[in-house]
């Protein structure tokens, strides 16, 4: 079997792997897709070498087919699933809150841990969601990110009427906003990518592009009271700049992108309109089963966001076209072939 090695350095190879031996509580998968995220760019990018080892196997956005499952399980061979890819200890204060997915020893499976890029792999069967048979391989790999986005919402409270302004239009960004637009609130997306800004609007959804003011867009539209909502989900300077200066009085800014170094704030706003800022991270395993249904049922047209597939040995070329900035959404690595 094979597996795509990082090796630092803005480098993956393939290359030869020993099949997994799963242990008592693990499936064998056999992996099907896995998607190129914005927290495996960051990988790329040397941004987690303090997490990822020099030789470590990445992917978390799975989805695979059952080849083994361990008795009593409720799983067997065949069986189609997704993979929520955190580790927690049970025992920490975040775990008895109920907050296991921010476990003070969380581990994530495809970034501290060896992860899917791989044909086969063994992961605890507790960690596994069935899908149902009517979603085809492409739309399952996007369960995962679509759990990310209906954790967001939910942290967020969006509720039908609210105005949301998402700042940044790629997979996640495009995602929070479907679903924010399918609970009934009114979305505008800030996005500067003409290939994103074309595929949001194919969505129907309102765009803010970078010939306009985004403050001023969101002040004509609300006349004057500013978004109930903001995600910032860009991961860009110039949008945490802005967040704060969107936001109604008692709005609520939800921090959503990864921020590899410290960025300045507007903080002025925080005080005058007493607004609440939080981050959000990963999902609760009732967020996974809203994606699922959402997908599912066709309410979050997932698959529309797959730009293309390749195959695992050219995850390389995979990373650097996702962080080109051209016309790319999501890109998927088919383990098939």
């Amino acid at each position: 079997m094979r597996a795509s090695y990082y090796h630092g350095n803005r480098t993956f190879r393939t290359g030869p792997a020993p099949m997994p031996t799963p242990e008592a509580d693990e499936a064998l998968l056999r992996v099907r897709r896995v998607g190129i995220c914005g927290t495996d760019l960051h990988i790329y990018q040397g941004h987690l070498d303090h997490r990822v080892p020099k030789g470590g196997i990445i992917g978390h956005e799975i989805f695979a087919e059952v080849a083994e499952a361990p008795a009593g399980s409720g799983f067997k061979k065949g069986d189609r699933v997704v993979v929520e890819p955190v580790l927690s200890c049970g025992a920490c204060r975040a775990c008895r809150m109920g907050a296991y997915y921010l476990c003070y020893k969380l581990q994530v499976l495809g970034v501290d841990v060896p992860g899917g890029m791989q044909d086969y792999w063994a992961v605890p069967a507790s960690r596994l969601l069935k899908v149902p048979d009517s979603l085809s391989d492409d739309d399952a790999a996007l369960v995962e990110p679509l759990a990310v986005a209906t954790h967001d919402v939910s942290r967020a409270e969006v509720k039908a009427g609210d105005a949301v302004v998402v700042f940044g239009g790629g997979p996640i960004g495009c995602l929070i906003a479907l679903v924010c637009h399918h609970r009934g609130a009114r979305v505008r997306v800030a996005e500067i990518n003409p290939f994103r800004l074309d595929m949001l609007r194919g969505f129907g959804l309102e765009t803010i592009g970078p010939d306009r003011d985004v403050v001023r867009a969101v002040n004509d539209w609300t006349n004057g009271d500013g978004a109930d909502v903001a995600f910032e989900v860009s991961g860009n300077h110039a949008a945490v700049r802005l967040m704060t200066d969107v936001v109604r009085v008692w709005g609520t800014i939800s921090v959503v992108a990864i921020h590899a170094e410290p960025m300045p704030v507007h903080l002025y706003p925080m005080f005058a309109r007493e607004l609440t800022m939080h981050g959000s991270r990963l999902y609760t395993r009732a967020a996974w089963e809203e994606a699922i249904r959402l997908a599912a049922s066709g309410a979050v047209p997932v698959g529309a966001l797959v730009s293309r597939r390749i195959p695992l040995e050219d995850l390389q070329k995979g990373m650097e076209e996702a962080l080109g900035g051209g016309p790319v959404m999501k890109v998927l690595v088919d383990l098939t072939g």
